[in-house]
């Protein structure tokens, strides 16, 4: 039989002595319990199932709407698998963009929570959350979650540096964007510097946090380290260049086009996706607004007078290996777009038809030039697919399910 602990036992002997004097004793000696260490199954295991990525290119797209990471074998042009991530397992955390470094074994993921009922200015449905966003580390063997940081809200792009040293997240930060105020520095929003090995399950490390211009999304980082991040200021039709080096630098901004909205008023061009050159020479700066594609020489920080006017919003762009060619995913119509960089005349083109990628989002190559890849958004309601194109005639090779609503292809080269 059990002792009474010591509290009970007083109570117990105050209320109960005239009927049972004596029953309990205060100064009995106190039992200790030591346990053995368990040494059984875990109580909650790692039931993820083991992933095993082929030796070639593999792709790893973010599904915006289902919450979660799909592997595809782009060699044998399959799915390997895929897997739930976020934070909660009822609301939407909106994964949006995904990087990956495969030597280091992570990939890192922005969650970018979905706007309220009725939210304000433009694109509501991207860029008007008040919610704060995360970054994400997930171990590419199975893409179970070893790592998680706050970063502020509205998460746009998410891009690691070549080296692998620097991850970089910008905030598409619309409800920032049009606040009523005429300080346009009080509605620019940040990018945000992170190490990727002190992105942990607790006491990650705080981003570094640089202001840089109204409704940053797409960047692109220099080579090799990311020393210098070029992105696109859709709220400011400005590309702005950033010292990742010395953060309390003001960012060069450099309108992309005559008669931009330098002061933060309703975007005409409206960059939205930064890509650099094979080089490092150039920056293709797509606008949605505008409908067209424009070039940031890197040396001169000045835009090339080149422009590649699109039928249909362009958004995220692959360049040819060779840096001649730029092959440009638009919406509305639903097509990519191949032109010249020398010239910006076209090349060649293809119209998607109706429900075969509807909404392209981005362009990527593989690694050795021989296939494109569409990521197709879909209708965001149901799975979409990735697409790959011959990059000389632009026919599908192959449709690839993915998630609902995926919005970035990252392509990992052979191990």
């Amino acid at each position: 039989m059990s002792r009474c602990p010591r509290r009970l036992r007083e109570v117990l002997c105050a209320a109960t002595s005239i009927l049972v004097l004596g029953s309990c004793s205060t100064s009995e000696p106190e039992t200790t319990l030591v346990y053995d260490a368990y040494e059984g199954s875990p109580v909650y295991p790692n039931q993820r199932p083991k992933l095993t990525l082929p030796e070639g290119d593999v792709g790893l797209t973010s599904d915006n709407g289902s919450d979660t990471v799909t592997v595809i074998d782009l060699g044998a042009q399959s799915i390997v698998g895929s897997a739930p991530l976020g934070r909660s397992p009822v609301d939407n955390d909106g994964p949006h963009h995904i990087a990956a470094d495969r030597a280091a074994g992570f990939a890192y993921v922005a969650l970018s929570y979905p706007a309220p009922v009725i939210a304000p200015g433009p694109h509501a449905a991207h860029g008007s959350s008040t919610r704060s966003g995360f970054v994400q580390r997930l171990a590419l063997d199975d893409l179970r979650i070893v790592g998680e940081v706050r970063v502020e809200t509205n998460p746009g792009d998410i891009v690691l540096s070549e080296d692998g040293s620097r991850l970089v997240v910008s905030h598409f930060d619309l409800a920032k964007a049009v606040m009523p105020t005429p300080d346009v520095d009080a509605r620019r929003a940040t990018l945000m510097v992170l190490d990727p090995t002190r992105i942990l399950p607790s006491g990650s490390a705080d981003p570094v946090a640089i202001t840089t211009c109204i409704a940053p999304h797409g960047v692109a980082l220099s080579r090799p380290n990311g020393k210098t991040a070029f992105v696109a200021c859709y709220g400011e039709d400005a590309i702005a260049v950033v010292d990742l080096e010395n953060p309390a630098a003001t960012p060069l901004r450099v309108p992309v086009g005559p008669g931009a909205a330098t002061s933060g008023g309703a975007p005409t061009y409206g960059p939205y996706a930064a890509v650099l050159s094979p080089d490092g020479a150039l920056v293709a700066v797509s606008s949605t607004e505008a409908k067209d594609v424009r070039f940031f020489d890197t040396a001169s920080a000045a835009m090339s007078a080149v422009v590649i006017a699109t039928l249909g919003a362009p958004y995220f762009p692959a360049w040819s290996a060779d840096g001649a060619r730029l092959i440009v995913p638009t919406q509305v119509p639903d097509s990519v777009v191949v032109a010249e960089v020398a010239t910006g005349i076209t090349l060649t083109s293809r119209t998607f038809a109706p429900g075969e990628c509807t909404l392209p989002h981005e362009v990527t190559s593989a690694t050795d030039g021989t296939m494109l890849y569409v990521v197709c958004e879909g209708d965001h309601l149901t799975p979409s697919v990735v697409l790959a194109l011959d990059p000389i005639t632009l026919e599908t090779r192959a449709s690839l399910p993915v998630g609902i609503y995926p919005d970035r292809l990252h392509v990992m080269g052979a191990r």
